[in-house]
């Protein structure tokens, strides 16, 4: 196992040299201080973020077209669920307390 973590731990190493040389590299400094190219960085991470909401309106618009349950559904059914064991064990108990005579002191 110590091997295999020397190795993860040399490549991780190497990883993180070769992003600080990178990083540090004045062509990069040059472009990323360009501001039409830091202005289309933004857009672009916007975009994932409004790509991945859109994905999922169209997902459970899916789902309830086909009458399948989405992931988070299924969630709180499960919630639900759990939450009616539990009141069942609970009524349950107590019953059976009720039911038991009362000890003699």
């Amino acid at each position: 196992m110590t091997n295999g973590m020397s190795l993860f731990s040399s490549l991780k190493d190497a990883v993180i040299g070769q992003a600080m040389r990178v990083a540090t590299d004045p062509r990069l400094t040059k472009v990323a201080s360009n501001p039409r190219v830091m202005g289309a960085a933004m857009r672009a991470l916007s975009l994932g973020g409004t790509v991945k909401n859109e994905v999922s309106k169209a997902t459970r618009l899916a789902a309830g077209v086909f009458g399948i349950a989405t992931e988070e559904e299924v969630a709180n059914l499960r919630s639900t669920v759990q939450t009616l064991e539990d009141t069942i064990a609970t009524l349950e108990a107590e019953a059976r307390a009720a039911r038991r005579p009362p000890s003699a002191p």
